[in-house]
C-alpha cells in the first residue's frame, strides 16, 4: 500500500500494537493464518473504539477520521470512502463480513479510494453532517452509512447499506466518474454541502412565536397517534422520548387529558412489547414492527436514561405501578449489566450473537418448559405469548400479552411473586448463553443522562434500591470530573479503559452540567454546582456564537477539514443538547446565590434569553421536531411548577416529594374508607442570613407584619388535607408585634392528604401552593406563592 509512511515501518509499527492489545479486543476477521493469526492489519489497531477495532484485520486499508486520511487522498488524487456505523449495529456487521472483510471489495477500495471509518458515537457532529446529505441523496437514512466525498470532506454521493455485488458496482462506477467526469462530481458536492449548509446552519429571521404554538404541537403528536398500539403511527416505531417528555409536561401544567392518554397509550405499548427486554429490563433501541413486538435487539444507554425519565415522570402523575415497575427494572438492569467497576456505564450491547440477531433474547417453547416448573411454564406461557412456532424466526420474544394488573386479579394475591420468580429463573439460564458484545467505551452526555435518571429514580420510585441508584450516579459523574475533565474545563468525549480521547461536543458539556445540577438540588454538595458553573463558563466561551446568537453542537477545533458547524437545535434519537444547555443555563440562573462568587456575573439569564428569541422561526415552522424547546419555552414564560424549584434568586429552595401510602380498591368509588392516601414531604433549604416566619396564630396574623409560611392545596384540588405538621421553631425575633418564630437554614414540612374526588385526567398529579417570605435582620422582601406538581 502506497502511503506516507513506509508500508514495512508501518506495519511493524501497528503489529507491535495488536500485541500490546491482544486479549482486550475481538479479531472479527475470517482471514487468520495456520496459527490463528490475524493475516491483515490497519491503522484502526490504534484507535480506542470497540467499533473501529472490530475492523482493525479487515483487508481493507481504513484509516481513522482525522488529518492523515484527508492529506493522503489529496496527495494521492483519490476520492475519499467515508462508512459511518457503531459497535452494536446489526447491518454494520452484515456489510463488515459481506463486503469489508472481503478480499476482492478490498482490492477495489484500496486502489481507488482512501477509506476511512468511522464511529458515529464519538463524533455525532460529523454524523449528523453526512446523514443530512445521505437524506437528501436517497430520501432516507440509517447505518452503516456509506459516503463518497471530496479530499476536502464535501460529500457527492451518499447511500446505506449495500450488498457487496451492488457495493463493487458503485465503487467501479465512481471510480470510473473520479478519472472522466470529476466536474460533475464536484457540481453535485457544491450543490449537496450547500444544502447541508442550509439545513443545519442557517439563521432564521426573528420573529414571536405564534399563538397557540403549544396547543399546536400538541394537536400533531395526536393527529400522528397509532392509538390502539400506542406511539407514532407506522413503522419501525421509535420511543420517541422528546414527545413523551412534551406530553408529559403539558399534563403536569394542565392536567391534560389527551396528552396523558397519548403517553399511557404509549408506555403500556412499549412496556408490554418485545422492545422491552421482559426478562432483564431494559429497552431496546426500536421496533421494526407497528406493535412493538419484534425489536433490533441492540440496547443503547441513551434509551434507558431517557425512556426511565418517562416512566419516572408518567409514574409521579398517575400513581401507575406498572411504569414504577418498569422504571425500576430499568435502573437495575443499568446498574447489573452496564456499570463499570470504577463508576460509569457502558455504552450498549449488540443486537447479535453467536453470528444471529436476537439468540440471546429469544426462546423456545420447550427452552421454557424444561427450565422451569410445570407451574411455572404456564404462567411464562400465558403472560408472555408463547407459542410452539414462535412469532420471530421460529422462536418467541417474549411479550406481554395482557396488562400484569389483569393478570394479577385473575391469579390473585401472589401472583407478583410468582412472577418474579420465573423471572429470575429465566435470567440465570439466559445468562449461561453466549453474550452479545458489549460496546466498554464510557460516553460522557450518556452516562450523565444515565446519572441525572437514576437521581430522580431515588427520590421518586418507593423501593429498598434508591440509595443505591443515587451512590451509582454519584460514582458516575465523579469518574468523569476525575477522568474526562480536563484542564480549563475542557471535557473529553469518550473514556475506554481507563483512557480518555475525542474533544467534548454540546452534548457532552450540557448533559453533564445537567446531571451535576441535579446531583448538587438533592445532596446539597457545593462542588457539584460549583463543577456546573466551570463547565457552563467553558460552553459559553467553546459553544456560544454571539454574533448569530446560536449555540454549536461541536468544538471551535477538531481534526479533519473544516465542515459545518451546525446549530441545530432539534431533537433527535436523544433530546436536543441545545435545549438541555438552555435548561441548565436556566437552572444557574435561578440559583445564582448559591454559585460560587466567581461566576455571580456569569450571564447566563441573558445567553438563554438570546438563544431561545432567535429559535422562534425554527418552532413555528416545525413544533413537533422541537419538542424539549417547547418545554423550555412554556416554562419560561408560564413560569415553573415542577417539584423542585429555587426562589428569589436561589436563597430558598423547595422540593415537595410524594409518597402512596394507601390505595383505594380498584373499580369503587373514592368513598369513605376506600380512598387514596398520600404523604407529602416539603423539605425547605433556606441560604444564610435569610429566614422564614413560622406558622402563627390568627391573633399573632393580625397583629404582626411578617407573612409566614403556608403550604395548602389548590381550593380545585381532587385532594383534601387530612393533617399538616410543621417543625417547632427554635429561632426568634424580636419584631413591634412582639417575638416572631422564625426559621432557619432547613425545615421540612409534612402533609398527610386523602383523595376526596376523582375529577382529573391524571389521577396522582397534586399542586400545592406555598406562601414564604424571606428576611434578614434588616429588611423582609416581598412575599411569594409558588407553585408546586408533586
Amino acid at each position: 500500500m502506497k502511503t506516507s509512511e513506509n508500508t514495512t515501518t508501518l506495519e511493524s509499527r501497528l503489529r507491535e500494537l495488536e500485541a500490546q492489545r491482544e486479549g482486550t479486543y475481538d479479531k472479527r476477521t475470517e482471514h487468520l493464518d495456520a496459527e490463528g493469526r490475524a493475516i491483515f492489519i490497519n491503522r484502526l489497531i490504534e484507535e480506542d473504539s470497540p467499533y473501529l477495532l472490530q475492523h482493525a484485520h479487515n483487508p481493507v486499508n481504513w484509516f481513522a477520521w482525522g488529518n492523515e486520511a484527508f492529506a493522503t487522498a489529496k496527495a494521492e488524487d483519490k476520492p475519499i470512502f467515508l462508512s459511518i456505523g457503531y459497535s452494536t449495529c446489526h447491518w454494520c456487521h452484515v456489510m463488515e463480513i459481506e463486503s469489508f472483510d472481503n478480499v476482492e471489495v478490498a482490492k477495489l477500495l484500496n486502489q481507488h479510494f482512501i477509506s476511512i471509518k468511522m464511529d458515529r458515537e464519538q463524533f455525532p457532529d460529523l454524523d449528523e453532517i453526512y446523514m443530512t446529505g445521505v437524506q437528501l441523496v436517497s430520501g432516507h437514512g440509517g447505518w452503516p452509512m456509506s459516503n463518497f466525498l471530496l479530499p476536502d470532506g464535501r460529500p457527492f454521493y451518499g447511500a446505506t447499506y449495500f450488498p457487496a455485488p451492488s457495493f463493487m458496482q458503485v465503487l467501479g462506477q465512481i471510480g470510473g466518474a473520479w478519472q472522466s467526469q470529476r466536474a460533475e462530481l464536484e457540481r453535485n458536492a457544491h450543490s449537496l454541502y450547500q444544502a447541508i449548509n442550509k439545513i443545519l446552519c442557517e439563521r432564521k429571521p426573528l420573529e414571536t412565536l405564534q399563538p397557540g404554538i403549544v396547543e399546536k404541537a400538541v394537536k400533531a403528536c395526536l393527529q400522528r397517534e397509532d392509538r390502539s398500539l400506542g406511539g407514532l403511527a407506522g413503522a419501525p416505531k421509535f420511543p420517541q422520548e422528546p414527545i413523551l417528555l412534551f406530553l408529559l409536561d403539558q399534563v403536569m401544567r394542565r392536567d391534560d387529558g389527551a396528552a396523558l392518554g397519548f403517553v399511557e397509550r404509549a408506555l403500556q405499548g412499549m412496556g408490554r412489547g418485545g422492545i422491552y427486554d421482559q426478562i432483564g429490563g431494559g429497552f431496546h433501541r426500536y421496533s421494526v414492527d407497528e406493535e412493538w413486538l419484534t425489536p433490533h435487539f441492540e440496547k443503547m444507554l441513551y434509551n434507558q436514561a431517557q425512556l426511565g425519565m418517562v416512566y419516572l415522570q408518567a409514574y409521579q402523575l398517575t400513581g401507575n405501578d406498572f411504569f414504577a415497575r418498569v422504571a425500576r427494572q430499568t435502573c437495575n438492569y443499568v446498574l447489573r449489566d452496564m456499570q463499570t467497576e470504577q463508576g460509569g456505564y457502558y455504552s450498549a450491547t449488540d443486537a447479535d450473537s453467536e453470528g444471529e440477531e436476537g439468540t440471546f433474547f429469544t426462546w423456545s417453547l420447550s427452552e421454557l418448559e424444561k427450565c422451569l416448573s410445570p407451574a411455572q411454564a404456564d404462567l411464562a406461557m400465558s403472560l408472555f405469548g408463547v407459542s410452539p412456532g414462535g412469532n420471530f424466526e421460529g422462536v418467541n420474544i417474549l411479550y406481554l400479552s395482557r396488562p400484569l394488573s389483569v393478570s394479577a386479579r385473575e391469579y390473585g394475591p401472589d401472583f407478583y411473586r410468582d412472577l418474579d420468580e420465573v423471572l429470575m429463573r429465566l435470567y440465570q439460564v439466559r445468562e449461561q448463553r453466549e453474550h452479545p458484545l458489549r460496546d466498554d467505551k464510557m460516553i460522557v452526555s450518556w452516562c450523565a443522562q444515565m446519572a441525572k435518571t437514576l437521581v430522580w429514580a431515588s427520590q421518586t420510585l418507593p423501593f429498598d434500591e434508591a440509595a443505591s441508584w443515587l451512590t451509582s450516579a454519584e460514582s458516575a459523574v465523579q469518574r468523569m470530573l476525575d477522568n474526562n475533565l480536563q484542564a480549563e474545563g475542557e471535557l473529553k468525549r469518550i473514556s475506554l479503559h481507563g483512557v480518555v480521547s475525542i474533544t467534548g461536543q454540546l452534548e457532552d458539556y450540557s448533559n453533564l452540567i445537567g446531571a451535576l445540577i441535579c446531583l448538587y438540588d438533592v445532596t446539597d454538595k457545593p462542588d457539584y454546582l460549583s463543577n456546573a458553573c466551570v463547565l457552563t463558563a467553558r460552553v459559553i466561551e467553546e459553544f456560544w456564537d454571539a454574533n448569530d446568537q446560536r449555540f454549536c453542537l461541536s468544538p471551535r477545533e477538531q481534526a479533519g477539514p473544516k465542515l459545518v458547524r451546525s446549530s441545530n437545535a432539534s431533537d433527535g434519537a436523544m433530546l436536543s443538547p441545545v435545549a438541555v444547555m438552555l435548561e441548565s443555563l436556566q437552572a444557574i440562573d435561578l440559583r445564582l446565590a448559591r454559585v460560587p462568587k466567581r461566576f455571580s456575573e456569569m450571564p447566563a439569564r441573558a445567553i438563554f434569553d438570546k438563544a431561545l428569541a432567535s429559535l422562534s422561526a425554527v418552532i413555528n415552522e416545525n413544533p413537533i421536531s422541537q419538542c424539549s424547546l417547547m418545554r423550555l419555552i412554556f416554562g419560561s414564560v408560564g413560569g415553573s411548577c415542577r417539584s423542585l424549584q429555587y426562589s428569589v434568586g436561589g436563597r430558598v429552595r423547595v422540593f415537595a416529594r410524594k409518597e402512596i401510602t394507601g390505595r383505594a380498591e380498584s373499580g369503587r368509588a373514592q368513598e369513605e374508607g376506600n380512598q387514596d392516601e398520600v404523604q407529602i414531604d416539603v423539605d425547605f433549604s433556606i441560604l444564610s442570613p435569610w429566614h422564614i416566619t413560622a406558622p402563627q396564630t390568627q391573633a399573632e396574623q393580625e397583629a404582626g407584619a411578617f407573612v409566614p409560611l403556608r403550604v395548602s392545596l389548590n381550593e380545585e384540588s381532587d385532594w383534601k388535607i387530612q393533617s399538616s405538621s410543621f417543625p417547632e421553631a427554635t429561632h426568634f425575633v424580636a419584631a413591634p408585634s412582639g417575638v416572631v418564630a422564625i426559621y432557619r437554614d432547613s425545615l421540612r414540612v409534612r402533609l398527610r392528604a386523602r383523595r376526596v374526588r376523582c375529577s382529573g385526567a391524571a389521577l396522582f398529579r397534586i399542586s400545592l401552593n406555598v406562601v414564604l417570605q424571606l428576611c434578614d435582620d434588616s429588611k423582609c422582601l416581598l412575599p411569594e406563592t409558588l407553585t408546586l406538581i408533586v
